[in-house]
């Protein structure tokens, strides 16, 4: 992909937005262009199917706690739906992962084996690996699964119950285990193992232990900086300001589009398509997918809307929008430079 110094003629831009990715260098570079320069796509790169929005731990940095939207389980129609729009459209990522702890939908596993036999090049799920059973661990390894991101701060056993609400380390330990266990049976470099880590109040140095205590036994390892949620999180009680690793800029008067509108789309487990990889509570739902395709609505009038409220800063008071601190999260952040004010 050009550098964005270089004029960008009409045609090029045009074939950016109509681009399809083969593989995940192109899929990453596409979605840092949608990302910087706001291409108006087709479809979103990514798109995040919810196979539940219950969930089974109660993690001081999460909101789920205070969700308002009912808990329900995504049925058949809408997840097959979502994923065959997704191969007939060109979407590079499929994601099983929204609000909710996925695996505590038994059907979870078939839908990521529906997504790979559809031909999405990038099935991946976010799990806190605690409720899934021996068998469906190995079907992620023989159906195909790409790559599974394991939510564990686990520093210890005390600080994983103090932070996830559930003594389920050695739960966590043993599933990775198996995993592992069923690679090596079916000679599979897949899925990609990555552990994803939420700042709470760590210092530096125990970030520093946990990632060398990792280091050589997962592929990845994913600190992330915790958001503010609105300030609805159960840790916000307790903590000032969200743990961002001085990454994200929250300036208020100063801030920029959310590059999370052109970037990916949710399908709800209820079926409500929202473009925002916090919105709980469904808020912000440009319709149903019973109604509408994931194409139309990410290019109907509600997205546009969305879009130009926060191209111009001008986002109504009652939209959720207006109160979000969160709108410079991206969801890379390795090599991110840090924020102004952080690097004063």
């Amino acid at each position: 992909m050009k550098s964005i110094n270089n004029m960008f003629a009409a045609y090029e831009l045009r074939d950016l937005a109509t681009f399809t990715p083969k593989n995940r260098q192109e899929y990453l570079d596409i979605n840092q262009g949608a990302y910087n320069l706001k291409l108006n796509t087709r479809v979103p790169t990514t798109v995040h199917i919810e196979p539940t929005n219950k969930c089974n731990q109660t993690c001081v940095m999460c909101v789920h706690p205070d969700m308002q939207r009912p808990v329900t389980f995504i049925d058949d129609d809408i997840a097959l739906k979502a994923i065959g729009q997704c191969a007939e459209y060109g979407v590079y990522a499929v994601h099983f992962f929204f609000f909710g702890e996925p695996f505590l939908n038994r059907k979870t596993v078939d839908y990521i084996r529906t997504a790979k036999q559809k031909g999405i090049p990038l099935v991946s799920v976010t799990t806190n690996f605690t409720s899934i059973k021996d068998a469906e661990i190995e079907r992620l390894v023989v159906d195909g699964l790409d790559s599974i991101h394991i939510s564990f701060e686990g520093l210890s056993r005390e600080k994983y119950e103090a932070i996830r609400g559930t003594d389920s380390y050695e739960k966590v330990l043993r599933n990775l285990d198996r995993l592992y266990h069923f690679k090596a049976k079916h000679k599979s470099e897949k899925p990609w193992v990555s552990l994803t880590y939420v700042r709470t109040e760590e210092s530096d140095a125990e970030i520093e232990t946990f990632q060398n205590a990792w280091k050589d036994k997962v592929n990845s390892i994913h600190i992330s900086p915790q958001f503010d949620y609105l300030g609805r999180a159960p840790i916000r009680e307790s903590q000032g300001d969200p743990n961002s690793e001085g990454i994200l800029d929250r300036s208020a008067a100063d801030r920029l589009a959310c590059r999370q509108l052109w970037l990916r789309l949710v399908v709800l487990s209820n079926g409500e398509l929202v473009p925002c990889s916090q919105n709980i509570d469904g808020e912000l739902s440009l319709g149903n997918i019973r109604d509408m395709t994931i194409a139309e609505a990410w290019q109907g009038d509600k997205m546009l809307d969305l879009r130009a409220q926060h191209i111009t800063n001008r986002i109504p008071d009652d939209c959720v929008c207006s109160r979000c601190i969160d709108w410079d999260w991206s969801g890379r952040v390795e090599n991110r430079p840090l924020a102004k004010d952080e690097d004063a």
